[in-house]
C-alpha cells in the first residue's frame, strides 16, 4: 500500500498503477550490489537492526524496488481529498512481551503526519521519528527513515520467529559465504552458490545498472560504495542482531519524558518495533481510536489461517478496553475453510463491520483451504497467474459485494444526518 502514495492520484490511476506492480512483482532478479550499499549505509547508525537487514535483503528481493523516498513526503497525496488516508502499524516489542496484544500500550502508529504510541497519546511529526529527545525536547535530529525501511518494519512478521530467523540466516550465508582465499578478501555469493540457499527466492544479479561489480569483497568492495572496515562493520552488527533477535531498534522520543509515568518506557533510551501482525494482523486498534469517530470498517482478511481471527481477537480488544464494538455472532462463523465473502456486524452506539475472508465460497468455490495454503505469506516468488488469482479474488469480493457496501454508507449517512437536524 505505501508504495501507491508515491503517486498523490493514485486513485484516479488503479489500472495502470496495478499493472505497473504487477509487472514488478514478478520479476525474477535483485541486485546484490543495490542491497550491499544500502546495508552498509545503514549499519553505520548505531541503531540499526534486523530489520534494516530484513528490508534491504528480504523485503527488497520480494518487491523487487528500493524506496529511498520518505513518509512525510505522502503528505500531500493524502491531502487532496482523492486518496484514503493511510495508517500503519507497528507494536513495540518491549512492552508487548510484557503485556498482551489487548494492550493499547503496545500499539504504534505512523501516518504522513505523525508517529505516535497510542496508548500514551504522544506522538513526533514522521520525519523526526527516530530522532534523540530528552524529556520532550529534541536533542540530534537524525536523517528520516526511508520507505523501505519501514516496509521491512511493517512487514517483518511473515511467519513463526523460527521461520524469520531461518530466512535471515539463509539470505545472510547466501549473499556472504565467509570464504577467504589468498588475498583474504570476503566471497560474496555468484548464481551457483546461491541456488537452493533460500527455497523459491529470486536469486540476485551481481551486477550494477551500468558496469560490473567484483565476485569478492576487498579493501575497496565495490568501486564507490565503502571499505573492508564497513563490510565487518555491517557483518558484525547483524552477526549480534540475530544473536540476540534484535529488531526495529529506534531512539525512543519520550526517552526521560516527565509527562508519562511509565518507568519501563521512559527509562529506555530505544524502543524496538516490530510487524503489528504479532499481535492483531489488522489494525483496528488504530482505526478504533476515538477521536477518529469511525462508522464503517471494511476488514479485508488476507491472513494465512482462520479468515475470522483478526475479527475476533479485535472483539476481544474492545471489549477489554471498553470500546464499542458490535456483537461478532460466533454461529456466523462455525465453517472457516468455506466462509462466505461479506459478513455484516452492527450494533448500536458502535461502528458497522464489512468483513471479507480472501478465499471464500464465493470467489473461490471448493479451494478456499488449497489456495490459503498456496499463497502463505511466506512465499517470496509469485508467477503472472498467481497474482491474477490473487487480484481476482480480492476485485470480486468488492465487485460481488459493491451494493452492500454502498447501501451501508447510505445508511450510515442518513442516520448521522437524522441525529444532527434532530
Amino acid at each position: 500500500m505505501s508504495s501507491l502514495y508515491n503517486n498523490g492520484d493514485w486513485a484516479e490511476k488503479l489500472q495502470a498503477l496495478e499493472k505497473h506492480m504487477c509487472d514488478t512483482l514478478t520479476k525474477s532478479t535483485w541486485n546484490l550490489r543495490k542491497a550491499v550499499e544500502m546495508l552498509l549505509e545503514a549499519a553505520k547508525d548505531e541503531d540499526y537492526s534486523l530489520t534494516e537487514f530484513w528490508a534491504y535483503t528480504v523485503v527488497y528481493g520480494m518487491l523487487h524496488e528500493l524506496d529511498k523516498g520518505h513518509l512525510s513526503e505522502q503528505r500531500g497525496a493524502s491531502e487532496n481529498g482523492n486518496n484514503p488516508y493511510p495508517i500503519y502499524a507497528a507494536v513495540d516489542e518491549r512492552s508487548f512481551c510484557k503485556v498482551t496484544e489487548y494492550s493499547p500500550e503496545t500499539w504504534f502508529e505512523f501516518t504522513p503526519h505523525e508517529a505516535s504510541f497510542l496508548g500514551y497519546g504522544a506522538s513526533v511529526p514522521t520525519e523526526y521519528f527516530g530522532s534523540e529527545y530528552k524529556n520532550g525536547a529534541l536533542k540530534k535530529q537524525k536523517e528520516e527513515k526511508n520507505m523501505s525501511y519501514l516496509q521491512g518494519l511493517w512487514g517483518s512478521c511473515i511467519g513463526s520467529k523460527e521461520e524469520n530467523e531461518k530466512v535471515i540466516k539463509d539470505m545472510f550465508f547466501g549473499i556472504f559465504k565467509g570464504k577467504r582465499g589468498s588475498d583474504s578478501s570476503f566471497s560474496v555469493a555468484n548464481k551457483s552458490d546461491w541456488e537452493g540457499t533460500l527455497e523459491g527466492f529470486p536469486a540476485p544479479t551481481l551486477e550494477p545498472e551500468a558496469g560490473t561489480m567484483g565476485s569478492s569483497i576487498t579493501g575497496e568492495i565495490v568501486s564507490g560504495i565503502g571499505s573492508a572496515v564497513d563490510l565487518a562493520r555491517m557483518l558484525s552488527k547483524t552477526t549480534y542482531d540475530l544473536l540476540h533477535w534484535k529488531w526495529g531498534t529506534n531512539s525512543n522520543f519520550l526517552y526521560k519524558y516527565s509527562g508519562i509515568d511509565t518507568p519501563e518506557l521512559v527509562n529506555n533510551k530505544v524502543i524496538s518495533l516490530v510487524d503489528a501482525g504479532i499481535a492483531i494482523n489488522c489494525a483496528y486498534p488504530l482505526v478504533l481510536r476515538p477521536d477518529r469517530k469511525v462508522k464503517l470498517i471494511l476488514s479485508f482478511d488476507y491472513g494465512p489461517f482462520d479468515p475470522f481471527q483478526t475479527l475476533k481477537q479485535a472483539a476481544k480488544y474492545c471489549e477489554e478496553n471498553c470500546i464499542p464494538f458490535p456483537k461478532v455472532d460466533e454461529k456466523l462463523l462455525q465453517d472457516p475453510d468455506n466462509p462466505s465473502d461479506c459478513y455484516i456486524f452492527r450494533g448500536e452506539g458502535a461502528p458497522t463491520v464489512m468483513h471479507f475472508p480472501l478465499f471464500n465460497k464465493v470467489n473461490c468455490p471448493g479451494y478456499v483451504k488449497e489456495w490459503r495454503i498456496k499463497f502463505t505469506p511466506i512465499r517470496f516468488l509469485y508467477n503472472e497467474g498467481d497474482i491474477h488469482i490473487l487480484l481476482q479474488s480480492a476485485r470480486l469480493n468488492v465487485l460481488n459485494n459493491k451494493d452492500k457496501i454502498l447501501q451501508e454508507i447510505k445508511h450510515i449517512v442518513a442516520c448521522s444526518n437524522k441525529k444532527t437536524s434532530s
